[in-house]
């Protein structure tokens, strides 16, 4: 398409208009140029590119998509048109974000007629999307006031009352899209919270308990999804503490939805009952407690289903799960009564026996241990509550050992580049169970710093290649093994010592930016061997490291979670061993370069430009 074109967002706005001009419309025509819109929009625009759309798409009061839509929407042959250009508006909202905003009660306006005057599904349906961008992006801003979202209220209300006109997949909508509301506009929604909840609960026990119909799964997906967002801040109170049946309603609803099923081709039901054990276990817990060993089977077999995402929500759950049960069995050890303490006994060998299988198992595969091991880690401070200190002691070695074993590399840092390998993606986890059952122990022996000191320079060395979210993760295990091992004080100066020393000397070994830069000009791309220099020297550079380091230092001032449970003392204490470690180690980097050359090796200045950049680290 030529230049020109590709930014004449006016003209392909006039153009689409005049295809409703014509008597018999040209719904083929205006199909075809929405598609030219979404081929013209970059997926990387720049600020001039989305002003100009915006522009030509919202600002132009005569002629613009919001028009479109409103004249086309008693149009039945303009259908597949308008499915389109609401799917391109998700997209370019996704990508301009609160530049959006100026539009957005006119163009939620738009969405609501649209919903009410188009009679096809498919078209109601992809307003929604769209709809929970604009509320979400007008959370702080009194953009959305209350009498904007009651029109939304009363427009889905309605539509649910119109039950023979909805379809499953509407209403499906419509239940998730009132949670989010609940979420995201509590101040709103509070004189709506209580219907809302007996809807939810009046449809769940119509479609999950029923038996004059089959269940409508994409609706009971719905209910569950609302029911997410619902919670977080209209929670109802358990019977304990004067609330009704609500609560456990959900709980024995989420834990219906989550029940092994194997003949299922669509996993949204699991996925949301699955998401609401990941987000709201807290609210459970002495219902988990009393059905601890039913809930733990089922999140196994979805921890070990082949489906990606449900493996991702279930992992998630499953760590939920396994501190609310842990933090039901510390709350039982002060209490006197034997039957009490009895059960608690009960509970906490039943997983320990659990943990220790897998871990002992050689046909598990590395995430199966690694959830194991996790478990382990959250069970420590439990172990010795109803425990000794030679049991925490018996699963730290028994854990450390496992750890080594599956931990201890086959391929390099470069090979792994292109190779997927699980271990990789566990180390964190292996370090958060270590370190948490480290804070239990009275002391830690000589012989078992070496493979601790390995496993986190494994992890440092391993960084680059994680993602993002991965990154953080890292980040914090790393920092919560250095606390852990700072309680005790013979260890940590020579651990801390040796991990800093490996790691920076690891992380100094990856070339300059600029060096990669250059040598990527100097390669041939049509070498096969130049897609595998690309692939690892343009990755791992040594400045791949320094967020890791910079997060590290920061322990001080971080609002992690996990992280801000040690005292800010304890904290100030490893910035200022770090901070010295560091120093020392990048002194005795320079200190073993043969300075007096006067013509020094190339390589020797550019790992001596690398730790003089560590120095200017702004620490303090």
């Amino acid at each position: 398409m030529a230049e020109p074109l590709t930014y004449d967002f006016d003209g392909f706005i006039a153009r689409l208009h005049d295809c409703l001009l014509t008597n018999n419309g040209n719904e083929t025509e205006a199909s075809e140029i929405v598609l030219d819109i979404a081929a013209a929009f970059s997926e990387h625009p720049s600020e001039m590119q989305i002003a100009m759309c915006l522009s030509a798409f919202f600002a132009n009061s005569n002629q613009n998509i919001m028009t479109f839509l409103r004249r086309a929407s008693s149009k039945e042959e303009f259908r597949k048109c308008k499915v389109e250009i609401l799917q391109f508006l998700k997209f370019f909202i996704g990508q301009v974000g609160d530049k959006i905003l100026p539009y957005a009660v006119e163009l939620k306006a738009i969405l609501l007629s649209l919903y009410n005057h188009d009679k096809y599904s498919d078209v109601k349906c992809a307003i929604f999307p769209i709809l929970s961008q604009l509320m979400e992006l007008s959370v702080g801003t009194t953009i959305m006031d209350k009498a904007e979202v009651d029109k939304i209220v009363s427009t889905f209300f309605n539509a649910l009352l119109a039950a023979s006109k909805t379809t499953a997949t509407l209403k499906g909508l419509i239940m998730a899209f009132l949670g989010l509301l609940c979420k995201n506009y509590p101040e709103y929604m509070d004189i709506y919270s209580e219907k809302i909840l007996k809807l939810y609960l009046t449809t769940l026990k119509a479609e999950m308990e029923g038996t004059s119909k089959k269940s409508e799964l994409l609706v009971i997906a719905g209910v569950l999804e609302g029911l997410i967002y619902y919670i977080i801040n209209f929670s109802p109170k358990p019977k304990s503490e004067g609330g009704g049946n609500e609560l456990e309603s959900i709980y024995r609803y989420a834990k219906k939805a989550i029940s092994p099923e194997t003949d299922l081709s669509r996993y949204a039901v699991p996925k949301a009952g699955l998401e609401i054990f990941a987000q709201h276990s807290t609210h459970f817990t002495e219902l988990l407690y009393d059905e601890y060993e039913s809930i733990l089977k089922s999140l196994i077999f979805w921890n070990q289903h082949v489906n990606y995402d449900i493996k991702k929500v279930s992992q998630r759950a499953y760590d939920t799960f396994l501190k609310g049960i842990a933090d039901a069995l510390k709350a039982r050890a002060g209490i006197q009564d034997n039957g009490v303490r009895q059960r608690a006994i009960k509970t906490f060998k039943y997983f320990v026996q659990e943990f220790r299988a897998k871990i002992e198992s050689p046909a598990m595969e590395i995430r199966d241990l690694a959830m194991a091991i996790r478990g382990y880690g959250t069970f420590a401070s439990a172990c010795k509550l109803f425990g000794t200190a030679d049991d925490v002691r018996f699963m730290f070695v028994d854990l450390i050992q496992r750890c080594e074993q599956i931990a201890v590399p086959t391929i390099s840092l470069t090979e792994a580049a292109d190779v997927y390998d699980e271990r990789f993606y566990q180390l964190p986890n292996l370090l958060d169970a270590l370190s948490a059952i480290i804070i239990e122990m009275n002391d830690v022996g000589e012989e078992f710093l070496g493979p601790l000191e390995r496993l986190t320079v494994m992890t440092i060395d391993y960084y680059p290649r994680y993602q993002p979210k991965s990154k953080a993760t890292t980040c914090t295990s790393v920092i919560k093994m250095i606390l852990a091992i700072q309680t005790k004080p013979s260890c940590f100066k020579p651990f801390l010592s040796r991990i800093v020393n490996q790691s920076l000397i690891r992380c100094c070994s990856h070339p300059l930016k600029s060096s990669v830069d250059q040598m990527m000009e100097e390669i041939d791309p049509d070498e096969e061997k130049s897609k595998t220099t690309l692939a690892i020297g343009k990755t791992i550079i040594y400045e791949n490291y320094i967020s890791l380091w910079k997060t590290v230092f920061d322990v001080t001032t971080t609002k992690e979670p996990e992280i801000v449970v040690y005292s800010i003392f304890d904290r100030q204490n490893m910035h200022v061993s770090l901070y010295d470690e560091l120093i020392d180690t990048i002194l005795h980097i320079i200190d073993r370069f043969d300075l007096r050359v006067e013509k020094e090796k190339e390589l020797d200045k550019e790992v001596l430009n690398m730790t003089m950049k560590y120095c200017s680290f702004n620490i303090n």
